[in-house]
């Protein structure tokens, strides 16, 4: 009983708003109860310690989506945290440029300008973005409930969209090093790189 309701907070966790289903990594919290819209603060120790368990939780149920997650959640610590003297930064701000979430929300308008009209509609639908939009100023928040059945069609629109979104103005990341965040970044990728031959 224990292990199922671990198991289904954290698939409602990555499939929701709170995960970048774009560029990995976890929101330090959601603001509503669906957990749709987060608060778009991206911490180091947060992500270090769902890494953790998203890691343990794929050892324990074999379910790939687990172990999707964490070397995701992997890729996001190597990439967009680590400093150039090697350790890993504090976080990246909520907002950009003082408008909260500007690099990660979408409107149905953007995501055709983007993909095209067909993949545009399509990942509209998949991701839950609407025209009344999930967040502010009719923008919404990306979310996957559900697997994809086109594989190939999702890993196209994601890079595509990816991107496309690295060309925004994006968050500051404060640089601040701190050692005992980082031991928990380094503990979580070891434990991670081991139990999913990484």
């Amino acid at each position: 009983q224990a292990l199922d309701m671990v198991r289904r907070t954290c698939e409602a966790m990555a499939r929701g708003g709170m995960y970048d289903q774009l560029g990995g990594g976890f929101a330090r919290y959601a603001v509503d109860a669906s957990w749709t819209v987060p608060h778009f603060e991206k911490m180091l120790y947060d992500n270090a310690l769902l890494l953790r368990v998203y890691a343990l939780l794929y050892k324990a149920t074999e379910d790939g989506f687990f172990a999707r997650i964490a070397v995701h959640t992997s890729e996001f610590l190597l990439g967009a945290l680590r400093t150039a003297e090697g350790g890993f930064a504090s976080a990246l701000d909520a907002d950009t440029d003082g408008v909260e979430g500007l690099t990660y929300v979408w409107t149905p308008a953007q995501l055709r300008d983007v993909l095209g009209d067909d993949d545009g509609a399509w990942a509209a639908e998949f991701f839950s973005v609407t025209e009344a939009g999930t967040f502010e100023h009719g923008t919404s928040v990306l979310q996957m409930l559900a697997d994809p059945e086109d594989e190939e069609r999702y890993h196209r629109v994601c890079a595509a969209r990816l991107a496309a979104r690295a060309e925004r103005p994006q968050p500051h990341r404060d640089d601040k090093v701190v050692a005992a965040w980082n031991g928990l970044a380094i503990t979580a990728l070891v434990e991670a790189s081991l139990g999913l031959d990484m």
